[in-house]
């Protein structure tokens, strides 16, 4: 499986069926935050495991969310549990970030902040599931390498390897650096990386979410 699975396949599928109707969204809305919020969520969970701390903790996190969640999918997504365990998750995947890909997401989407919460805890646990399940499946050693087999290939092929944690790192902090864009970890890593630079740069946030949405949605 690929992220295009995660995002426009079966379980996207579900998760944008099953937000339509708990949260009253429309389902065309609902499905754009889906395919621009799993990859800042991927890129943001890679970001974060370059910090060891923060990466043995992702690990273990990976290992509770096995992907049991995919079985019964549309039924988790209904359980407060599994919402309110979603808020939780966010929170840690974006950390000070959150509301501002809150309000982001919000303004190009024309959903409420609050709509948009909602949605993102929902997704949160079965992206956390999915990525669980490919590791348990595939033996992978850590996030990176998770990051770069649903992308189409391992972060040690992507002509640099760590570029996604580096580049959003950079981007973090104030930097700004470079990345190829001829495969999915450079053109994520070049994405990802022009959204979380909060102090501004060419391309406007609403068209960086629109290329998320547009490359990873399909």
């Amino acid at each position: 499986m690929n992220i295009a699975d995660l995002i426009s396949g079966g379980v996207g599928s579900t998760v944008t069926s099953s937000a339509s109707k708990m949260l009253n969204i429309d389902e065309g809305k609902a499905k754009w935050v889906v395919s621009a919020a799993v990859p800042l969520m991927i890129a943001a969970l890679n970001y974060n495991a370059k910090n060891k701390n923060q990466g043995e903790q992702i690990d273990r996190a990976l290992e509770q969310h096995s992907g049991g969640i995919l079985a019964n999918l549309a039924g988790a997504l209904s359980s407060r549990d599994t919402t309110s365990d979603g808020s939780k998750i966010v929170n840690h995947i974006f950390g000070k970030n959150t509301d501002y890909v809150t309000q982001n997401l919000s303004q190009k989407s024309g959903l409420s902040a609050g709509q948009i919460g909602s949605l993102l805890a929902m997704l949160a646990p079965v992206v956390m599931g999915f990525l669980g399940q490919q590791k348990r499946n595939t033996n992978t050693g850590g996030v990176a390498d998770l990051v770069g087999g649903l992308l189409g290939g391992g972060a040690q092929n992507s002509g640099g390897g760590g570029l996604l944690g580096g580049l959003i790192g950079s981007v973090l902090g104030g930097g700004r650096q470079a990345a190829p864009a001829n495969d999915g970890l450079g053109m994520l890593t070049q994405l990802a990386g022009e959204f979380f630079n909060q102090q501004g740069g060419n391309t406007p946030k609403s068209n960086v979410l629109e290329s998320l949405a547009g490359l990873f949605g399909r």
